[in-house]
């Protein structure tokens, strides 16, 4: 330390023992000044007209709520909560957003368990922590078709926005998720299925459910730490600042992040860094297999339908209906409002691929199409509603060069 810094840490130190605080003036009313984010974004803040400080940064700022009944500590709200074209991340970029969180000084945040992200389930006792869902860690696939563990009425939870969490927690539960039409987002756990890694746990706390969904499917993500989670106190030899002014750092992730000014001006608060660039996904549809299918309906409708869809699943484990996210198709296969009646078949393309279009199928597949008069999520058949595949023989798919496929199909009436 140079002889002049420690002569100016003297006199701090002699003026604070009056009481009376070693900070600087604060600024000029009205003007302007760039100000840093924790995402790594540059802003711009005003001061205040009393000039005691800065107006806060428009930055992406979290906290954290911890669950006394649990010992965890939540990030509140959830990564991009109030950002409204954001589409999610998938579980593996969300278990890495997760670890490079920094967040109150700390950097031990981490993707929560299905166990975990339970014990947030508030209004729906079967599938609250310890209820009668038996969808835990270590479950199989088969395990969402437990009925205890079906969603209820949508946005009746006593969370902001009738979201099924705690009311002390912030954030939304009804973003749309880019892959479903009319489907909100699930928050997705650290859980694989125990038979098929390729499937995570998920909570849709839009209607209290819980489910398995694609690893690869794009999710909302709240990251938890153990708690205690108490803000550092300030550092002794931190310089004194303006109130609400910013500064970068370098976070414990070795990003860099920034500091916010306590409202009192003593010194700068933790280094949080919260910036995320997610994985790009390869897009392979165009090079799997497809099936080239037209779809007819045996009568004149009785009124226009509300949406169609066609997916593939893998005969291995097929059963029906097929109560579970599909194997195979795109988002492109879930049609709104069709153009179908007796005298207009529909045309669809079903591409061998994955939903999120990452890898090709290969292996036996089986077909399923559904018209619908509702557009309920998860899909719930109806009377006067229509479907196909109850009896056909497997479509193997991948088994060389790409082929096309032509089917002609005509859909049945539902029956229960």
């Amino acid at each position: 330390m140079s002889m002049k810094k420690f002569f100016a840490f003297l006199v701090c130190v002699w003026v604070m023992s009056f009481s009376v605080g070693c900070k600087e003036q604060g600024c000029d009313p009205s003007t302007t000044q760039r100000c840093f984010c924790p995402d790594g974004t540059v802003k711009e803040q005003v001061c205040k007209q009393d000039g005691s400080g800065w107006e806060p940064c428009t930055c992406i700022y979290y906290t954290a709520w911890c669950d006394n009944s649990t010992g965890l500590c939540w990030q509140d709200p959830q990564k991009d909560a109030y950002i409204e074209d954001d589409i999610g991340v998938t579980q593996p970029d969300a278990i890495r957003y997760c670890k490079e969180l920094v967040l109150g000084g700390y950097n031990d945040w981490r993707l929560p368990t299905i166990d975990e992200l339970r014990t947030l389930i508030r209004g729906n006792p079967a599938t609250e922590s310890g209820g009668e869902c038996g969808l835990v860690e270590g479950s199989s696939r088969s395990a969402m078709n437990d009925e205890a563990c079906l969603p209820i009425e949508e946005f009746s939870g006593p969370g902001i926005g009738g979201c099924y969490w705690p009311t002390e927690l912030t954030g939304s539960c009804d973003r749309p998720d880019p892959g479903a039409q009319g489907h909100p987002l699930e928050y997705c756990s650290s859980t694989v299925s125990a038979d098929d890694p390729n499937w995570i746990a998920d909570v849709m706390f839009d209607n209290g459910g819980v489910c398995f969904n694609h690893i690869h499917s794009y999710a909302e993500v709240r990251c938890v730490r153990n708690a205690p989670t108490t803000p550092p106190a300030c550092d002794p030899l931190s310089p004194p600042c303006t109130p609400g002014e910013t500064r970068r750092c370098l976070a414990a992730n070795l990003k860099i992040g920034a500091q916010v000014c306590s409202d009192d001006g003593s010194c700068f608060g933790p280094c949080d860094s919260t910036g995320f660039i997610p994985s790009k996904n390869r897009d392979v549809s165009e090079t799997c297999d497809r099936i080239e299918l037209t779809i007819r309906v045996p009568e004149k409708l009785a009124k226009p339908p509300v949406q169609l869809m066609a997916f593939l699943y893998d005969a291995k484990t097929w059963s029906w209906p097929p109560n579970r996210p599909p194997d195979g198709g795109t988002d492109y296969n879930q049609v709104m409002n069709p153009d179908i009646d007796v005298d207009k078949p529909f045309h669809m393309t079903v591409p061998g691929c994955t939903y999120y279009r990452e890898k090709c199928l290969s292996g036996q597949y089986m077909l399923y199409v559904a018209l619908m008069n509702s557009a309920t999520m998860p899909p719930t058949m109806q009377e006067g509603d229509y479907w196909w595949g109850m009896q056909q023989e497997p479509i193997l798919l991948g088994s060389g060069k790409q082929k096309i496929i032509e089917m002609d199909i005509t859909l049945v009436p539902y029956k229960k």
